[in-house]
């Protein structure tokens, strides 16, 4: 057997990989050309004014002068927070925790008021009622809206009403007011519940899946929105 060296083959090889060498190296200028460019015309679009101004030119909203930034921790919970919700004061809050508690907090000192003992860990959301600001509420897993009252009470062991009627998860609670409360769910509803009596007033079966959230406008009680999977 002979050994033979094809040079001109190799030539041809070291030819083809140059090309493509100098094929990357132009793909990559005109990536970061196209990329600048991007950024040019996003600023074009933004404004001086920053990236808000162009959305609300000529609306009601305010642009905000400096970025928002950590103001405060509260630290207490041992586990995943799931949700929090502000009073209607705007000096405390409620956390709602899969380490079993829900925490009522000041959110100026940052000391907690009260810690809860919650029936079920698995907890998915909590509300704190916007004008009294003496009850709150929590749900999830167990299919419950559990109503606390906090008024004038150094120690809250057990839910003052509990109700009962949703077949899936509780996926968010919102008070209408001190004496009713909405709720959404997993199993395709919300309800509009008198926290009194533990009755389900209204019961809206518009949605096709899981009801994940519910806000109701603050200018209008009777008006709210639901979004669902």
């Amino acid at each position: 057997y002979a050994l033979t060296s094809d040079l001109s083959g190799d030539r041809r090889l070291l030819g083809t990989m140059g090309d493509v060498d100098e094929k990357l190296k132009t793909a990559k200028f005109q990536c970061e050309q196209l990329k600048n460019e991007i950024d040019r015309k996003r600023r074009e679009l933004q404004g001086p004014e920053g990236p808000m101004a162009a959305g609300v030119k000529d609306k009601h909203l305010e642009v905000l002068d400096t970025q928002p930034k950590l103001r405060r921790k509260l630290a207490g919970h041992f586990g995943k927070v799931y949700a929090m919700h502000w009073a209607g004061d705007s000096k405390h809050l409620v956390s709602a925790s899969q380490d079993g508690k829900l925490i009522i907090w000041n959110g100026i000192t940052t000391n907690k008021v009260q810690a809860i003992p919650l029936r079920s860990s698995w907890v998915m959301t909590c509300a704190y009622e916007q004008r009294e600001n003496q009850v709150v509420a929590c749900g999830g897993l167990d299919n419950l809206c559990s109503i606390y009252n906090i008024n004038n009470q150094s120690q809250v062991l057990r839910a003052n009403r509990e109700l009962s009627g949703h077949d899936g998860y509780l996926s968010c609670c919102r008070f209408v007011d001190s004496s009713h409360i909405l709720t959404s769910s997993g199993d395709s509803t919300c309800c509009y519940w008198d926290i009194e009596t533990g009755k389900d007033l209204v019961h809206f079966t518009d949605h096709g899946g899981d009801v994940m959230s519910v806000a109701i406008n603050p200018s209008s009680l009777d008006t709210f929105v639901t979004g669902h999977r």
